[in-house]
Protein backbone atom coordinates (compact mmCIF):
# COMPACT_ATOMS: atom_id res chain seq x y z
CA UNK A 1 0.00 0.00 0.00
CA UNK A 2 1.49 3.24 -0.68
CA UNK A 3 2.06 5.38 2.30
CA UNK A 4 0.32 8.36 3.37
CA UNK A 5 2.02 11.60 3.43
CA UNK A 6 0.87 14.76 5.29
CA UNK A 7 1.13 18.54 3.66
CA UNK A 8 -0.31 21.58 3.29
CA UNK A 9 -2.95 21.91 0.30
CA UNK A 10 -2.62 25.74 -1.11
CA UNK A 11 -5.31 27.05 -3.56
CA UNK A 12 -4.02 26.05 -6.85
CA UNK A 13 -4.98 22.25 -6.35
CA UNK A 14 -1.49 20.34 -5.05
CA UNK A 15 -3.49 18.10 -4.15
CA UNK A 16 -6.31 16.77 -6.22
CA UNK A 17 -7.63 18.89 -9.28
CA UNK A 18 -10.26 21.43 -8.03
CA UNK A 19 -9.18 21.09 -4.32
CA UNK A 20 -9.16 24.85 -2.83
CA UNK A 21 -8.73 26.52 0.52
CA UNK A 22 -8.73 30.31 0.40
CA UNK A 23 -5.69 32.10 -0.43
CA UNK A 24 -4.17 34.45 2.40
CA UNK A 25 -5.73 31.79 4.92
CA UNK A 26 -3.32 29.71 6.84
CA UNK A 27 -3.42 26.36 5.17
CA UNK A 28 -4.93 22.91 6.99
CA UNK A 29 -3.04 20.00 6.92
CA UNK A 30 -4.59 16.92 4.93
CA UNK A 31 -3.23 13.01 4.45
CA UNK A 32 -2.68 12.56 0.21
CA UNK A 33 -3.24 9.48 -0.69
CA UNK A 34 -0.94 9.05 -4.12
CA UNK A 35 -2.68 7.77 -6.82
CA UNK A 36 -1.61 4.76 -9.37
CA UNK A 37 1.02 5.11 -12.07
CA UNK A 38 -2.20 5.51 -14.25
CA UNK A 39 -1.44 3.59 -17.06
CA UNK A 40 -0.07 -0.03 -16.82
CA UNK A 41 2.74 -1.69 -18.12
CA UNK A 42 4.77 0.32 -16.48
CA UNK A 43 4.18 3.55 -18.21
CA UNK A 44 4.41 6.85 -16.66
CA UNK A 45 0.97 9.19 -16.46
CA UNK A 46 1.72 12.41 -18.12
CA UNK A 47 2.95 15.41 -16.68
CA UNK A 48 0.34 17.44 -14.28
CA UNK A 49 -0.42 20.72 -15.92
CA UNK A 50 -1.91 23.63 -13.13
CA UNK A 51 -2.50 27.12 -12.57
CA UNK A 52 -1.08 28.61 -9.41
CA UNK A 53 -3.20 31.46 -7.83
CA UNK A 54 -1.76 33.93 -10.25
CA UNK A 55 -2.93 31.65 -13.35
CA UNK A 56 0.52 30.81 -14.42
CA UNK A 57 0.65 27.44 -16.41
CA UNK A 58 2.57 25.01 -14.38
CA UNK A 59 3.87 21.86 -15.91
CA UNK A 60 5.55 19.22 -13.81
CA UNK A 61 7.07 16.34 -14.95
CA UNK A 62 7.89 14.75 -11.39
CA UNK A 63 4.22 14.68 -10.46
CA UNK A 64 3.73 10.52 -11.07
CA UNK A 65 3.97 8.19 -8.11
CA UNK A 66 6.24 6.19 -10.14
CA UNK A 67 8.88 9.03 -10.88
CA UNK A 68 8.70 10.50 -7.35
CA UNK A 69 9.94 6.93 -6.19
CA UNK A 70 12.88 6.59 -9.01
CA UNK A 71 14.12 10.15 -7.53
CA UNK A 72 13.61 9.80 -4.01
CA UNK A 73 16.07 6.46 -4.36
CA UNK A 74 18.32 7.25 -7.14
CA UNK A 75 19.31 10.92 -7.18
CA UNK A 76 22.69 11.40 -6.09
CA UNK A 77 22.38 13.57 -3.02
CA UNK A 78 25.44 16.25 -2.96
CA UNK A 79 23.48 19.23 -1.40
CA UNK A 80 24.98 19.17 1.76
CA UNK A 81 28.61 19.30 0.00
CA UNK A 82 27.58 22.20 -1.95
CA UNK A 83 25.61 23.93 1.22
CA UNK A 84 29.10 23.47 3.04
CA UNK A 85 30.32 26.30 0.79
CA UNK A 86 27.68 28.66 2.10
CA UNK A 87 28.62 27.55 5.75
CA UNK A 88 32.08 28.87 5.15
CA UNK A 89 30.72 32.15 3.63
CA UNK A 90 27.59 33.26 6.21
CA UNK A 91 29.81 31.56 9.19
CA UNK A 92 28.43 32.62 12.74
CA UNK A 93 25.44 33.87 11.35
CA UNK A 94 23.87 30.53 10.90
CA UNK A 95 22.19 28.63 12.08
CA UNK A 96 19.09 31.02 11.04
CA UNK A 97 15.82 30.46 13.08
CA UNK A 98 13.95 29.37 9.52
CA UNK A 99 14.80 28.19 6.47
CA UNK A 100 12.12 28.17 3.39
CA UNK A 101 13.79 25.07 0.35
CA UNK A 102 11.55 26.23 -2.67
CA UNK A 103 10.99 23.10 -5.48
CA UNK A 104 12.23 20.82 -2.64
CA UNK A 105 11.36 17.33 -4.31
CA UNK A 106 11.93 14.36 -2.12
CA UNK A 107 13.42 16.61 0.61
CA UNK A 108 16.97 15.77 -0.33
CA UNK A 109 18.04 19.12 -0.48
CA UNK A 110 15.95 20.42 2.38
CA UNK A 111 17.22 17.57 4.46
CA UNK A 112 20.61 18.86 3.78
CA UNK A 113 19.88 22.19 4.89
CA UNK A 114 19.22 21.18 8.95
CA UNK A 115 22.92 22.28 10.06
CA UNK A 116 22.40 25.64 8.42
CA UNK A 117 18.47 26.72 9.97
CA UNK A 118 17.08 25.77 13.40
CA UNK A 119 13.84 24.84 11.52
CA UNK A 120 12.90 24.28 7.53
CA UNK A 121 10.11 24.18 5.41
CA UNK A 122 10.22 22.28 2.13
CA UNK A 123 7.81 23.63 -0.69
CA UNK A 124 7.01 21.67 -3.82
CA UNK A 125 3.89 21.14 -6.36
CA UNK A 126 4.02 17.23 -6.40
CA UNK A 127 2.26 15.76 -3.91
CA UNK A 128 4.26 12.63 -5.53
CA UNK A 129 7.52 13.79 -4.37
CA UNK A 130 6.76 15.11 -0.99
CA UNK A 131 5.05 11.66 -0.11
CA UNK A 132 8.46 10.58 -0.51
CA UNK A 133 10.43 12.98 1.84
CA UNK A 134 12.28 12.47 4.43
CA UNK A 135 10.73 13.08 7.52
CA UNK A 136 12.43 14.99 10.48
CA UNK A 137 11.35 16.77 13.39
CA UNK A 138 12.41 19.62 12.67
CA UNK A 139 10.73 20.03 8.83
CA UNK A 140 7.66 20.83 7.50
CA UNK A 141 6.66 19.87 3.74
CA UNK A 142 3.99 22.10 2.24
CA UNK A 143 2.38 21.99 -1.28
CA UNK A 144 2.84 25.12 -2.84
CA UNK A 145 4.00 27.20 -5.96
CA UNK A 146 7.49 29.21 -6.13
CA UNK A 147 5.31 31.89 -8.09
CA UNK A 148 2.57 32.47 -5.10
CA UNK A 149 4.41 31.45 -1.82
CA UNK A 150 2.33 30.81 0.80
CA UNK A 151 3.71 32.68 3.36
CA UNK A 152 3.71 36.12 5.07
CA UNK A 153 5.71 38.93 4.43
CA UNK A 154 9.55 38.59 6.16
CA UNK A 155 8.50 34.66 7.45
CA UNK A 156 12.10 33.63 6.85
CA UNK A 157 16.14 34.21 7.31
CA UNK A 158 17.11 32.13 4.43
CA UNK A 159 15.70 30.73 1.26
CA UNK A 160 17.20 28.25 -0.88
CA UNK A 161 16.44 26.56 -4.29
CA UNK A 162 18.25 23.81 -5.87
CA UNK A 163 18.78 22.56 -9.10
CA UNK A 164 14.95 23.97 -9.97
CA UNK A 165 14.76 27.75 -10.35
CA UNK A 166 15.01 27.16 -14.36
CA UNK A 167 11.55 25.28 -13.73
CA UNK A 168 10.07 28.56 -12.12
CA UNK A 169 9.05 31.89 -13.97
CA UNK A 170 11.86 33.45 -12.50
CA UNK A 171 10.55 37.42 -12.14
CA UNK A 172 7.21 36.30 -10.11
CA UNK A 173 9.90 33.72 -8.05
CA UNK A 174 12.39 36.59 -7.43
CA UNK A 175 9.36 38.90 -6.54
CA UNK A 176 7.75 36.44 -4.00
CA UNK A 177 11.47 35.34 -2.25
CA UNK A 178 12.01 39.21 -1.77
CA UNK A 179 8.57 39.33 0.13
CA UNK A 180 8.60 36.37 2.48
CA UNK A 181 12.47 36.97 3.17
CA UNK A 182 12.98 39.30 5.95
CA UNK A 183 15.66 42.72 5.08
CA UNK A 184 18.82 41.08 6.24
CA UNK A 185 17.87 37.29 5.03
CA UNK A 186 19.93 35.23 1.93
CA UNK A 187 18.98 33.97 -1.19
CA UNK A 188 20.83 30.94 -2.56
CA UNK A 189 20.53 29.51 -5.57
CA UNK A 190 22.40 26.32 -6.66
CA UNK A 191 22.29 23.42 -9.23
CA UNK A 192 24.77 19.87 -8.25
CA UNK A 193 26.02 18.54 -11.10
CA UNK A 194 24.32 14.50 -11.57
CA UNK A 195 25.30 13.39 -15.27
CA UNK A 196 28.57 14.60 -15.45
CA UNK A 197 31.25 13.64 -17.76
CA UNK A 198 33.48 11.17 -17.79
CA UNK A 199 37.12 11.55 -17.31
CA UNK A 200 39.25 10.98 -20.13
CA UNK A 201 36.14 9.57 -22.86
CA UNK A 202 35.70 12.85 -25.36
CA UNK A 203 33.58 9.50 -27.45
CA UNK A 204 31.39 9.95 -24.04
CA UNK A 205 30.54 13.58 -25.18
CA UNK A 206 29.64 12.89 -28.75
CA UNK A 207 27.58 9.94 -27.68
CA UNK A 208 25.39 12.05 -25.25
CA UNK A 209 24.81 15.30 -27.81
CA UNK A 210 23.91 12.66 -30.84
CA UNK A 211 22.31 9.69 -29.59
CA UNK A 212 21.53 10.42 -26.14
CA UNK A 213 20.07 14.12 -26.58
CA UNK A 214 18.46 12.84 -29.91
CA UNK A 215 16.44 10.71 -28.41
CA UNK A 216 15.86 12.33 -24.91
CA UNK A 217 16.07 16.23 -25.58
CA UNK A 218 15.95 18.36 -22.96
CA UNK A 219 12.65 19.46 -21.25
CA UNK A 220 12.17 23.36 -21.78
CA UNK A 221 13.23 25.20 -18.86
CA UNK A 222 14.58 28.48 -18.60
CA UNK A 223 18.42 28.75 -18.31
CA UNK A 224 19.03 32.40 -18.07
CA UNK A 225 21.70 33.23 -15.20
CA UNK A 226 20.34 35.74 -12.19
CA UNK A 227 22.54 38.78 -13.18
CA UNK A 228 23.57 41.32 -10.62
CA UNK A 229 21.72 43.97 -12.23
CA UNK A 230 18.40 41.81 -12.40
CA UNK A 231 18.95 41.03 -9.07
CA UNK A 232 19.05 44.55 -8.11
CA UNK A 233 15.57 45.33 -9.65
CA UNK A 234 13.92 42.92 -6.73
CA UNK A 235 15.93 43.70 -3.59
CA UNK A 236 18.82 41.45 -3.67
CA UNK A 237 22.41 42.50 -3.92
CA UNK A 238 25.27 39.62 -4.74
CA UNK A 239 26.99 37.86 -1.97
CA UNK A 240 28.99 35.26 -3.60
CA UNK A 241 28.86 32.54 -6.82
CA UNK A 242 31.40 30.06 -6.98
CA UNK A 243 31.69 27.15 -9.40
CA UNK A 244 32.57 23.99 -7.81
CA UNK A 245 33.45 20.00 -9.33
CA UNK A 246 33.62 16.94 -7.68
CA UNK A 247 34.60 12.77 -8.80
CA UNK A 248 32.19 10.16 -8.31
CA UNK A 249 32.76 6.61 -9.33
CA UNK A 250 29.26 5.18 -10.27
CA UNK A 251 28.16 1.73 -11.33
CA UNK A 252 26.03 0.97 -14.67
CA UNK A 253 23.31 0.27 -12.82
CA UNK A 254 23.76 3.72 -10.63
CA UNK A 255 24.18 5.80 -13.24
CA UNK A 256 21.20 4.75 -15.38
CA UNK A 257 18.91 4.48 -12.55
CA UNK A 258 20.16 8.15 -11.96
CA UNK A 259 19.44 9.26 -15.60
CA UNK A 260 15.79 7.64 -15.23
CA UNK A 261 15.53 10.81 -12.85
CA UNK A 262 15.81 13.29 -15.39
CA UNK A 263 12.89 15.44 -16.83
CA UNK A 264 14.50 14.16 -20.59
CA UNK A 265 13.42 10.67 -19.78
CA UNK A 266 10.34 11.26 -18.06
CA UNK A 267 8.62 13.69 -20.43
CA UNK A 268 10.04 11.30 -23.41
CA UNK A 269 7.88 8.22 -21.57
CA UNK A 270 5.33 10.31 -21.49
CA UNK A 271 5.11 11.23 -24.67
CA UNK A 272 5.92 8.22 -26.59
CA UNK A 273 4.29 5.94 -23.91
CA UNK A 274 7.83 4.02 -23.13
CA UNK A 275 7.82 1.59 -21.50
CA UNK A 276 10.19 2.24 -18.27
CA UNK A 277 12.03 -1.23 -18.54
CA UNK A 278 12.40 -0.41 -22.51
CA UNK A 279 14.41 2.86 -21.27
CA UNK A 280 16.81 1.20 -19.25
CA UNK A 281 17.26 -1.89 -21.42
CA UNK A 282 18.10 0.96 -24.30
CA UNK A 283 20.40 2.98 -21.75
CA UNK A 284 22.59 0.01 -20.24
CA UNK A 285 22.48 -1.44 -23.46
CA UNK A 286 24.37 2.40 -25.10
CA UNK A 287 26.02 3.01 -22.02
CA UNK A 288 28.07 -0.52 -20.94
CA UNK A 289 31.33 0.50 -23.41
CA UNK A 290 32.00 2.93 -21.23
CA UNK A 291 31.93 1.06 -18.29
CA UNK A 292 34.68 -0.91 -18.55
CA UNK A 293 35.05 -3.23 -15.56
CA UNK A 294 31.29 -2.36 -14.49
CA UNK A 295 32.08 0.75 -13.14
CA UNK A 296 33.10 4.60 -14.49
CA UNK A 297 34.76 7.85 -13.19
CA UNK A 298 32.34 11.14 -13.57
CA UNK A 299 33.23 14.69 -13.12
CA UNK A 300 30.48 16.42 -11.78
CA UNK A 301 30.12 20.46 -12.08
CA UNK A 302 28.33 22.64 -9.43
CA UNK A 303 27.36 26.38 -9.42
CA UNK A 304 25.70 28.22 -6.21
CA UNK A 305 24.81 32.08 -5.95
CA UNK A 306 24.57 33.60 -2.56
CA UNK A 307 22.68 36.87 -2.53
CA UNK A 308 21.75 39.36 -0.03
CA UNK A 309 18.26 40.71 1.15
CA UNK A 310 18.04 44.16 1.21
CA UNK A 311 17.38 46.10 4.48
CA UNK A 312 14.71 48.48 4.27
CA UNK A 313 13.71 47.71 0.94
CA UNK A 314 9.93 47.09 -0.54
CA UNK A 315 9.37 44.43 -2.80
CA UNK A 316 10.89 44.79 -6.29
CA UNK A 317 9.19 44.62 -9.61
CA UNK A 318 7.65 41.28 -10.88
Amino acid sequence: MPRRCCVIVTQGGCAEPGARKRWGMNPEPVCIQPGPEANAGGRAAPPERWETPAGDRVVNHFNSQAAAARYAGNRPQSQGRVLGWVKTILGEALPVERALDVGCGTGHSTVALLPLAKSVVGLDSSRFMLAQAERHPAIDYRCGYAEALPFARGSFDLLTVCSAYHWFDQDKFLAESARVLRGGGWLVLYKVGSTGKLANHAEFETWKREVFRARYPKAQRNDEVLTEEKAVGFGFHDVARESLTHRVRHTLDEYVDNLLTHSSLIGAIDRKQEAVTQTREWLCRELEPFFTGGSAEFLHEDWIHLLGRDLGVGVGRG
